[in-house]
């Protein structure tokens, strides 16, 4: 993860939607001109868009950032359709412009590990995805292990299955892959490298699954960085709406963190999160 003190460069921009692809009924990949944000943005990172110049909905919305092309100086969202803000942003066309301002948040690091293990839960997939297309697999052995509630709900399968990395699949109901949750099997590879410092959990999914792959790297002694999604208002820290509860050494909770300034990966260590 990176310095939360460090500085950070932000860009805030008009943009153009170069494409607009429905992938399922309710899930949408866009494509954003922004160069700036494009050069700058890592894994883990977010970017926040209004989608209106009207005063309903008044407050921009997080998205995680899926990828980027620099040549072409785009950034890809991928994003569910959940209430007024992410409807509106489903009907834009091609040639529409929406407000972007990022990249926000801080990112995962992989350097001083050899194993990386990462998981994704449903809509949780971009920043694992971005992360998976940055890591250089010459120097990381990296198994993914992706789930969800049923197969429509896998997003980017193909996609994943060309980056030539152990995957597995896991949906609620068994209409893809392992029936049930993803971190039953994502748990039994770790036995072994319990109390070994060259392997790292790297996950982002609903808060639940966090939970549960926070108690799992706790009982292996595996670190975990975990990226946190949270509803969020402002993105840099001012309105004090995206708070979660900080874990201490006994797993008591010590105060608050902001998720947009402060993450939104985190160390195991660094929050408490409940399952449920």
């Amino acid at each position: 993860m990176t310095d939360p003190a460090a500085k950070k460069e932000l860009f805030q921009c008009e943009s153009r939607i170069i494409s607009c692809k429905q992938i399922c009924p309710d899930c949408y990949l866009h494509e954003y001109e922004s160069p700036e944000i494009a050069r700058s943005a890592k894994p883990g990172q977010f970017v926040q868009i209004r989608v209106t110049s009207e005063y309903t909905p008044l407050l921009p919305r997080p998205f995680s950032i899926l990828d980027v092309d620099n040549e072409r100086g785009t950034i890809f969202v991928l994003f569910k359709v959940r209430g007024s803000s992410t409807t509106l942003l489903a009907g834009k066309k091609e040639g529409d412009t929406v407000s972007l301002l990022g990249p926000l948040g801080n990112t995962f690091h992989t350097k001083p590990y050899n194993d990386l293990f990462l998981i994704a839960g449903g809509i949780g997939i971009p920043p694992i995805y971005f992360l998976l297309k940055t890591i250089n697999l010459s120097k990381h052995n990296v198994r993914l292990f992706y789930g969800a509630a049923s197969k429509e709900d896998l997003y980017l399968t193909y996609e994943l299955q060309k980056m030539n990395v152990p995957i597995e699949f896991t949906t609620d109901d068994g209409s893809f892959g392992t029936k049930g949750f993803v971190t039953v099997p994502f748990e039994l590879p770790l036995r072994k490298y319990k109390q070994i410092s060259d392997a790292c959990i790297l996950a982002c999914g609903p808060m639940p699954m966090l939970a549960e792959v926070q108690r799992i790297a706790h009982e292996h002694s595996v670190p975990a960085q975990l990226s946190v999604e949270t509803i969020m208002a402002c993105g840099i820290g001012i309105c004090q709406g995206c708070v979660l509860p900080k874990r201490g050494e006994n797993g008591e909770v010590t105060g608050y963190c902001l998720v947009c300034a402060e993450g939104p990966v985190f160390s195991e260590n660094g929050l408490v999160l409940k399952n449920g």
